[in-house]
């Protein structure tokens, strides 16, 4: 990695800082980025697709920074044939006194207009490993997808930093088309239910050409696949990153185990995994102990639960090549039978046990919450024959034109807004506790996330919520948690970030269907307040809205 960790003098302060309020020091740094989104051809897995890059790269430039460094990203649409909005999403960043910076059209503001620029400052304020995103509608299926590396404490000493390991599913139908086939009326499973066509690593892997749908298109079945080195006897840091649409993956090394040390942006009581499992969204950071052969090549796997994820092809494969191993050495190492036992149909697309996932830092979680929202989650076929997904009988569709943190920067109440834009109004003091129970009545899983927030877990299982609570001593915090099938998962989070932010499903295609719910947090100290980048978020506004007054926004689905 190219900037250093920060020194472990800032240890004691740092780790103590579980809460979006909690004051990160500034540096006096500032990490400045241009990103430029273009239509361009991909063809990571040999087949040529047109979709989208940032700055002529997919996947997008990863972003670096320490701990308390300002981030600056100038933003340009350049997406043209046919031009559409865009914006960008740093996935699990508080962005606490910064809330009109969180990137989500519709809500903290208006999408940038083609051929028009947004500048998003935000501070670093947690470490570890992340991603930044497109969230205009499933666009970043797409391609418009990038890692955040942010460098802070270290808790246990590692040798080689490997750097961000992207893992995803991937499609060659553009999101577009998808979006249009999920949210539409055709009654066949397997078309509002799309299959994912690859599962890549750091946006390689080959692919079957003989599969292909469409003959026509060009494509290789020799794609390469991504390579890292390993020295031998040193002890490596590797930052997993789950970055598709809609699969679940089971990361493993053949003949390695994982030390894992942090789940998304929480460090971790370091426990032994022969696997990983990461919902879309999710981050885990893991040490591998490099005591594999001088010369040796092994089989490093992202692949697709089939019990959890419709794909077509479920092997994702990368090599990992030791210092003495020949550059073109492949693998003939097998996968171990736990690992290969988490990838059959039994699996229940969960993560991994409560008990085992235990905060480095202890913080007790209230047995009673002072605000309780319960919600049942369920896939509506609706009187028109087109497919929604629903929390307590709501769905969500935003205006792209109304973003709802101005609104309720300039006084609107909450309340008032259409019931279509699915907003809660969850007001009270800093320490003021909200718990949501999510029970899933329907066969799908659901990697929830959070906005502006981590959040503590509380319960997790089969069926519905039955009241039991799962260690209040030291919960589980995270920013995304899978909420399995046909059960229940039970967070809380204190009002310690007044904004609006929002809570959904990050598979993208039932995020598209709407489930998502926004909430309005402390209200009244959003309105009025002296919020960084108001500004250009009204002057983004007037642009969006001049280029929509000469041209239509073909939005087909909720548009987060």
């Amino acid at each position: 990695m190219g900037i250093s960790a920060m020194p472990d003098t800032s240890a004691n302060i740092i780790l103590k800082s579980t809460s979006a309020a909690s004051k990160v020091p500034r540096t006096g740094v500032t990490r400045y980025y241009d990103f430029d989104i273009a239509r361009g051809t991909l063809s990571p897995d040999g087949y040529e697709k047109e979709g989208m890059l940032v700055n002529g790269q997919f996947p997008g430039p990863p972003i670096e920074a320490c701990l308390g460094d300002m981030i600056t990203v100038n933003v340009h649409n350049s997406i043209q044939n046919p031009e559409e909005g865009a914006a960008i999403h740093w996935h699990g960043l508080s962005q606490y006194a910064t809330q009109s910076q969180d990137g989500v059209p519709g809500i903290s503001q208006c999408p940038i207009a083609p051929g028009d620029n947004f500048t998003y400052t935000f501070q670093a304020d947690k470490y570890g490993s992340s991603w930044w995103h497109s969230h205009y509608s499933a666009s970043y299926a797409d391609g418009v997808v990038g890692a955040i590396i942010i460098h802070g404490p270290e808790q246990i000493p590692y040798d080689v930093d490997v750097g961000p390991i992207l893992l995803g599913d991937y499609y060659h139908d553009n999101y577009y088309d998808l979006v249009e086939m999920v949210v539409g009326n055709n009654s066949d499973f397997n078309v509002y239910v799309p299959s994912s066509n690859n599962s890549l690593i750091n946006g390689l892997n080959s692919y079957n050409c003989s599969k292909a749908s469409n003959k026509t298109v060009p494509c290789d079945s020799n794609a390469p696949m991504s390579t890292f080195r390993f020295e031998k006897g040193k002890v490596h840091r590797l930052r997993l990153m789950n970055v598709g649409a809609a699969a679940l993956v089971h990361f493993s090394i053949d003949n390695h185990a994982f030390q894992v040390i942090a789940n998304d942006f929480v460090p971790l009581v370091p426990y032994q995994a022969e696997y990983i499992t990461l919902g879309v969204g999710q981050r885990t950071d893991v040490l591998v102990n490099a005591s594999g052969d001088a010369d040796g090549a092994y089989w490093m796997r992202s692949t697709i639960s089939l019990n959890c994820s419709a794909a077509e092809t479920l092997y994702g494969k990368a090599v990992i090549l030791y210092d003495q191993a020949d550059d073109d050495a492949i693998p003939t190492s097998a996968i171990s039978e736990v690992a290969a036992a988490a990838d059959q149909k039994s699996f229940l697309c969960q993560n991994d046990p409560l008990t085992d996932t235990v905060p480095l830092v202890p913080q007790p979680a209230a047995a009673e919450a002072d605000i309780t929202t319960t919600l049942e989650i369920d896939l509506l076929t609706n009187s028109t024959g087109h497919h929604i997904w629903i929390m307590n009988n709501r769905t969500q569709i935003i205006d792209y034109s109304e973003p709802v943190l101005p609104l309720v920067h300039n006084g609107t109440d909450p309340n008032t807004l259409p019931p279509i834009w699915n907003v809660y109004d969850y007001d009270g003091k800093k320490d003021t506790t909200v718990r949501i129970i999510l029970n899933n009545k329907y066969q799908s899983a659901h990697p929830m996330h959070i906005h502006g927030h981590d959040f503590q877990v509380l319960a997790e299982g089969p069926g519905y919520f039955d009241g039991t609570l799962t260690n209040l001593d030291n919960p589980l915090r995270r920013d995304t948690h899978m909420l399995r099938r046909y059960g229940h998962l039970v967070i809380q989070f204190t009002l310690d970030n007044p904004g609006v932010w929002n809570y959904h499903c990050h598979i993208a295609w039932h995020s598209s269907a709407g489930f998502n719910l926004l909430f309005a947090e402390r209200k009244g100290e959003v309105a009025g307040a002296n919020l960084l980048g108001m500004g250009e978020v009204r002057d983004g506004c007037r642009a969006w809205n001049d280029w929509t007054s000469k041209h239509l926004v073909d939005q087909v689905d909720s548009g987060i």
